[in-house]
C-alpha cells in the first residue's frame, strides 16, 4: 500500500513539474505601463494568443538607466524563459546585464551601431528585430513632396540613444545628397518650441522629427510655428505623422513585432532555439506614411505612387494592435 501511495505521490510531483508554464517578461525603457496600446502589449497579446500556458509580466525601466539596469539584473536572475527589450535604449543596457536569459529586442535603430558586429545571427543570448530605414532614403523621399528641399533641421532627443546612431548618420546622409545638415538638441517637451524656433532662424526648409517620443509625439507643440512659417515637418516615425508630420518613410512597430519578433519567441519557448542561432530581422523596405491635410495647408503635392497610407491629424494611429 505505501509503495503504491509513495508512487503515486512521484508520479503526480513530476506530472505538475512537467506542466511548465513558459515565464517571459517584457522590458520597456520608457514609462509606458499605462498607455492602452502598446508594442509590449501588442506582443503579450500575441504570445498569449499562440501559446495557451504562458504568463508575461511588463517591466519599465522609468527611461532611467540606473533603474533599468538594476531591473534587468534582477529578471535576469528570476528564471524567465525570455526577456523581451524595447528600444535601443533597452537594448544598450540588456545588452551588457542580460548574461544569463534568452533576450529578443524589438523597436530598435541600426543593430550596426548599437554594439553588433554583424547583422546575421550574432551569437551568445541575443537577437531581436529592427526598425531601421536608411536615412538617405527618407530624405529622398521627402524630397518626393518636397522637391526644392536642400536645408532639414534635424531634431535630436539631448537624452535618446538613438541619437547617437542618427546624428552623424544623418549628417552623412545631407553630405552624400548635397544638403545643408542643421540640428538642435532637445532635453524635453517643454523645449521643443524654443528648438525649432532657433532652426527656423537658421533658415531650415523642413523640419525632421528623428526616432524619439519625446519628439514627434509633441509635434503639436511647435506644429503651429512651423505652419506659420510654411515649414513642413518629417518624421522618422510613422506616429508622428499621425501628430502633425507631413510624412514618414518608416517601419511599421506592429508589423514588425507580428512578422518577426512574435516567430522568432516561439523558436526560443518552443523549440529551445537560442536567439544567438537566429539572424536579426528588418524589413527590406519602408513604408510611405502621409498626412494629407498637412500636405494640402502647406500646398505640397505627394506622387500618388508613395502613398500607402493616409492619416488626418490626431487620429488614432492604425494598426495599435490592441483591438
Amino acid at each position: 500500500m505505501i509503495p503504491r501511495l509513495l508512487l503515486f505521490i512521484v508520479v503526480f510531483l513530476t506530472a505538475i513539474g512537467s506542466a511548465h508554464a513558459y515565464r517571459v517578461a517584457i522590458f520597456d525603457f520608457d514609462d509606458r505601463l499605462q498607455e492602452p496600446c502598446t508594442v509590449a502589449k501588442f506582443i503579450q497579446k500575441r504570445l498569449t494568443e499562440q501559446i495557451d500556458d504562458i504568463e508575461i509580466e511588463q517591466f519599465s525601466g522609468k527611461a532611467d538607466e540606473a533603474l533599468s539596469v538594476r531591473l534587468l539584473t534582477f529578471l535576469d536572475q528570476q528564471g524567465y524563459d525570455l526577456i523581451v527589450s524595447v528600444t535601443s535604449d533597452a537594448l544598450i543596457l540588456a545588452h551588457h546585464t542580460v548574461t544569463r536569459t534568452p533576450l529578443l529586442f524589438t523597436n530598435v535603430n541600426n543593430p550596426l551601431f548599437l554594439g553588433f558586429r554583424t547583422l546575421g545571427a550574432p551569437g551568445g543570448n541575443i537577437s531581436g528585430v529592427s526598425y531601421y530605414v536608411a536615412i538617405a532614403r527618407q530624405l529622398k523621399a521627402f524630397k518626393t513632396i518636397q522637391p526644392d528641399l536642400s536645408r532639414p533641421g534635424f531634431l535630436f532627443d539631448r537624452f535618446n540613444k538613438s541619437r547617437n546612431v542618427e546624428l552623424p548618420e544623418s549628417r552623412d546622409a545631407c553630405r552624400h545628397l548635397g544638403m545643408k545638415f542643421e540640428f538642435a538638441l532637445v532635453r524635453d517637451k517643454s523645449d521643443l518650441k524654443q528648438q525649432v524656433k532657433s532652426l527656423i532662424d537658421k533658415g531650415v526648409d523642413a523640419v525632421i522629427a528623428t526616432s524619439s517620443g519625446t519628439i514627434y509625439e509633441n509635434i503639436a507643440q511647435f506644429i503651429d510655428i512651423c505652419d506659420s512659417a510654411a515649414i513642413p515637418v518629417y518624421s522618422f516615425s510613422k506616429q508622428g505623422v499621425t501628430y502633425g508630420a507631413v510624412a514618414a518613410l518608416a517601419t511599421d512597430y506592429y508589423r514588425i513585432a507580428d512578422e518577426f519578433l512574435i516567430p522568432m519567441a516561439l523558436k526560443v519557448l518552443q523549440e529551445g532555439i537560442s536567439p544567438g542561432r537566429m539572424p536579426m530581422a528588418f524589413l527590406k523596405e519602408g513604408q510611405m506614411f502621409v498626412n494629407a491635410a498637412q500636405i494640402q495647408k502647406l500646398n505640397l503635392h505627394a506622387p500618388p505612387n508613395t502613398i500607402n497610407t493616409t492619416v488626418e491629424i490626431h487620429d488614432p494611429p492604425a494598426d495599435q494592435g490592441c483591438k
